[in-house]
């Protein structure tokens, strides 16, 4: 299968090379050659992308295209059957359970369905995030110590929910549980954010606030921030650089600023039905498929 765009936020040469953990550009995350199966079914199919640090990247394509494993191949929630993952310098496919751990202190991750305690506190939750450098159990709020509720509180401050610190977690709207998702990944300092479909499940307006959340996170923190969508105008208004998955390999590697809206969609389709064979000429007309429909999942 033939790659779509020249991949022009990819590492090589002047634009992409290796640099110092902290200077803007340095390579924050790679994949060389990975490959995961599971049984018979292949989940990455020989990947090699480079995530540069600062950088805004949407991952793009239908459910099961590959996306959220590609994610989670870059915490270590799932290790690859073949090839190498490299984050922050470090390779997360060969290391430890210890500097496993310690990696992900840097790495915070937002999922689809919040993944909050309901029953706890907005304020606890956000707590939470720091229990990767605490020692002992927290079994309640005033167990975490005054700094981390303080710091939770500026984090839900940055978030727009510091008046709601001490609800109960099962109290809040959708895009409320999600910014107090965001506030819990911040509260680990992180230089690596990562966005499971974080806006799939939001009504149209609160998906809007928590990509422009996101976004403004990520330009004052200098994060790199690695994200997977399937709204496509959304994608181009929030991401420096879209990649594409279909099948498990990556099929597209392009610029945002470079794509119109109707060049994404094109684009999106050829990812969504790269195989797509051409209409009998022999075939009527009233039953010939439609060229200008879209996949469902490229509306709105």
């Amino acid at each position: 299968m033939q790659l779509i765009g020249t991949g022009a936020a990819r590492a090589g040469g002047e634009d992409g090379k290796d640099g110092k953990d902290g200077e803007a550009g340095y390579i924050a995350a790679s994949l060389r050659g990975v490959t995961k199966d599971f049984g018979a079914v292949r989940g990455l199919d020989r990947v090699d992308l480079d995530f540069r640090s600062g950088e805004v990247t949407v991952l793009l394509g239908l459910s099961g295209s590959g996306k959220s494993t590609l994610l989670r191949h870059l915490n270590g929630l799932q290790s690859p059957t073949a090839g190498e993952v490299t984050v922050l310098g470090t390779r997360i496919d060969a290391g430890d359970g210890r500097g496993l751990r310690r990696l992900r202190r840097g790495i915070g991750f937002i999922f689809q369905h919040f993944h909050l305690v309901e029953s706890m506190s907005v304020l606890e939750n956000v707590c939470t995030g720091r229990l990767g450098t605490l020692r002992g159990p927290r079994l309640s709020l005033m167990m975490y110590p005054r700094s981390v509720r303080a710091e939770a509180m500026a984090q839900l401050e940055r978030v727009g929910l510091a008046d709601r610190a001490f609800q109960r977690a099962d109290t809040l709207s959708g895009g409320q549980k999600q910014r107090v998702a965001i506030a819990r990944a911040l509260i680990q300092r992180p230089r690596i954010l990562l966005a499971d479909e974080p806006v799939a499940s939001l009504d149209p307006v609160s998906a809007a606030e928590v990509i422009d959340l996101l976004r403004e996170i990520g330009d004052e923190q200098g994060l790199t921030v690695i994200c997977s969508l399937h709204q496509v105008r959304t994608a181009l208004d929030f991401a420096d650089r879209i990649v594409g998955l279909q099948g498990g390999r990556v099929v597209l590697d392009e610029q945002a600023a470079g794509l119109t809206v109707d060049a994404a969609f094109t684009i999106y389709d050829r990812v969504a039905q790269p195989e797509t064979p051409q209409p009998d000429s022999t075939q009527p007309d009233s039953t010939r498929p439609d060229s200008t429909q879209r996949a469902p999942a490229l509306a709105g």
